[in-house]
């Protein structure tokens, strides 16, 4: 699929920046290439550089998938920043709705809001649910309300209105006083015109938190990208699947929180497609964390996610995220009891087998049970060093067999990935025993055939660079994002026509946005509707590819007899929010389904001791390119190339496909 191509111009660069790699794919006139350097937390930017011009890509577009977002929010570094609501209802981001996270447990402790009770102001202002002004809020009373606000000492504020997507005057005059005094605003109206406060107010107040910290990374690397020669567009992969400008990121930088994970549910989804598989899980293990998400004919889309502990109700790929990853850092509780993750060693120190560190980590426990063969890390270019690997198990376990404690670790980090493939499949009525697994990043094709035992998953598919997997996705992703509107109304004749009206203003929304930003081709529309029974509290998304009342009926009756087992044709409909997913084309993909040009020597590497179920092993160690459709290989054995290594268990058996990816399946 990507060959070690250099020579003629470049015209597009993915970079995904990972916890502990940063990834790059370019595309010449000649072919493809790709690149891996260190990830450099602390200036992300230099990560994206450092590849950008390894690779010699000035001037190219660069699609790139960021962890700015996330991180500022799971490490709490964004700004201050302020909440204002209606007057009485300043608390609603910290009452939240009256849930249990888990049932049996007596002392839950709920995420402490992103902004705290100094930072909450109120307006004096009221409109209805059916969008009547009961309180107008006046010129003076929105003017002391932004002093107090600059007073706080708050650099971004999240307005969010009881039904301002009903009746947005009363942000956007706020917004107005707090632009006047160089405060960023985020407004609900724009961000997420939708009814369901507390959701509406923690995505907005999520928007506001990292708005001025992804301004300033977009600037600094637009900045850059600019510096160092002819200059590039420059697009972000967002949570959905698409990709947007950077002027449209700053404007609403909560798209972006899964943006490196959506990349690769994307390549995940492409693959299955080219393969004929209708059911798959993708499976992308990196050095921090692992991101598993369903792939059933396609990718579900969700809107019920949380970011640490805080909804963000913005559309994404459905994808599952723990912190299980490669630097996961195995330690002892004050109990005594081992675990590991989700803190990581990250790439600076990183493992001890990196000659850094000190923490042992997932890494270290497989280069001691012999499943990573330090002569082939990356390609040969980076040296390992066991004897700290053993080192740093050893006084983990204070001087016991370090074999053993490696054997735990791995234990432990598989068992959370077997919870995490649960997640969203067993749990959602789909049976992992019908799903291939696809397994890329760094550390997923180390641990995939183990994994798929577990689950009695079937085949596991090892795409030709796992490691870059999730860059391939960006280049997939077609241009573009998604636009909502709230409804709230009958489902009857009467209301289709409105909703046809209300479709015609979206498409003309989403049509105007896309056509600012350059593209000038055949946009592609995908309409649903949420619906529910009237009297329900939760809805079904419902695709509508027509405002006809009947085929939309139909389509409803089908997907909630699908999700809960039963329908009510007698009973009213409502439909509460209208959503249009508008896509440019992207240019022709320059990946095909065609296996790279590599001259196979025949004979395996090398000879090494490898452990599997707590006993010793003599495997073989391969080089991914030296194996061929007609010569399988079978377990006990390790599969390297550049950018990861497959492990092959005793029982197993990895061979080729005309693709070039490696299927591994239990030969028992």
């Amino acid at each position: 699929m990507i060959e070690d191509v250099r020579g003629g111009d470049i015209s597009l660069v993915a970079v995904d920046v990972g916890g502990t790699i940063t990834d790059l794919i370019a595309v010449h006139t000649a072919g493809l290439t790709a690149l891996k350097v260190p990830s450099t937390p602390h200036e992300p930017e230099k990560g994206v550089l450092d590849a950008i011009s390894g690779a010699g890509a000035s001037g190219a577009t660069v699609v790139h998938g960021s962890t700015v977002a996330t991180n500022a929010i799971l490490e709490r570094k964004g700004s201050r920043t302020a909440f204002i609501g209606t007057e009485g209802f300043s608390d609603i981001i910290e009452i939240g709705r009256q849930e249990r996270p888990d049932l049996y447990t007596l002392a839950v402790t709920k995420p402490r809001p992103l902004a705290g009770k100094p930072l909450r102001f109120e307006a004096p202002e009221r409109v209805t649910a059916g969008g009547t002004v009961l309180k107008e809020l006046t010129r003076k009373d929105a003017r002391e309300l932004s002093r107090a606000v600059a007073r706080s000492g708050a650099r971004s504020a999240a307005v969010c209105l009881l039904f301002s997507f009903e009746r947005p005057e009363h942000e956007e005059m706020i917004s107005e006083e707090l632009a006047a005094l160089g405060i960023e605003t985020s407004l609900s109206c724009r961000i997420l015109p939708e009814y369901r406060e507390y959701e509406r107010a923690s995505t907005t107040l999520i928007n506001a938190y990292i708005a001025p910290v992804m301004g300033e990374y977009l600037d600094r690397l637009e900045s850059s990208l600019r510096d160092g020669g002819k200059r590039g567009g420059l697009r972000l992969m967002h949570s959905a699947g698409g990709t947007v400008s950077a002027r449209l990121a700053r404007s609403r930088p909560a798209d972006l929180i899964l943006s490196g994970p959506a990349g690769g549910a994307i390549a995940a989804r492409w693959l299955a497609g080219s393969l004929g598989i209708d059911k798959a899980v993708s499976f992308d293990m990196g050095g921090t964390s692992t991101d598993v998400s369903l792939i059933d004919q396609g990718l579900t889309i969700t809107r019920d996610t949380r970011i640490s502990g805080l909804p963000v109700a913005l559309p994404m790929v459905d994808i599952h995220t723990i912190g299980a990853g490669g630097g996961s850092i195995a330690f002892l509780d004050r109990a005594g009891v081992l675990k590991v993750g989700p803190e990581s060693a990250g790439a600076d120190p990183g493992p001890a087998c990196y000659g850094r560190g000190k923490s042992p980590t997932v890494t270290d426990a497989n280069v001691s049970l012999g499943r990573l063969e330090p002569a082939w890390f990356l390609g040969g270019t980076m040296p390992l060093f066991p004897d700290r690997s053993a080192g740093a198990l050893k006084e983990l376990a204070y001087g016991r067999n370090a074999v053993k404690v490696a054997e735990a670790i791995l234990e432990i980090a598989l068992s959370h990935t077997e919870g995490a493939v649960k997640k969203i499949s067993l749990e959602r009525g789909h049976d992992p025993r019908d799903c291939a697994l696809i397994a890329f990043g760094g550390a997923g094709p180390m641990h995939a055939c183990e994994l798929a035992q577990r689950l009695e998953m079937p085949r596991v598919i090892v795409p030709v660079h796992p490691g870059l997997f999730s860059s391939v996705g960006m280049l997939l992703a077609e241009p573009g994002r998604d636009h909502t509107r709230s409804i709230l109304c009958v489902l009857d004749e009467k209301s289709v026509g409105a909703l046809s009206r209300s479709l015609e203003e979206l498409r003309s929304q989403a049509t105007t946005e896309m056509r600012k930003e350059g593209f000038k081709g055949v946009l592609s529309f995908r309409t649903s509707l949420d619906m529910r029974y009237r009297g329900q509290s939760h809805e079904v998304s419902v695709p509508a590819p027509r405002m006809d009342l009947q085929e939309i009926r139909v389509h409803f009756e089908q997907a909630f007899a699908s999700e809960f087992g039963y329908s009510r044709p007698d009973q009213e409909i409502e439909v509460v929010n209208m959503r249009l997913s508008c896509r440019a084309p992207r240019q022709e993909s320059p990946l095909q389904a065609s296996p790279p040009t590599v001259q196979s020597r025949g004979e395996p590497l090398a000879e090494k001791e490898m452990h599997f179920d707590g006993r010793p092993c003599t495997g073989r160690v391969y080089s991914r390119w030296d194996i061929v459709p007609s010569r399988p290989v079978s377990g006990p054995a390790l599969i390297v190339q550049d950018d990861t290594t497959t492990v092959v268990p005793p029982g197993w058996r990895a061979s080729v496909d005309m693709m070039g990816n490696l299927e591994l399946e239990a030969s028992s």
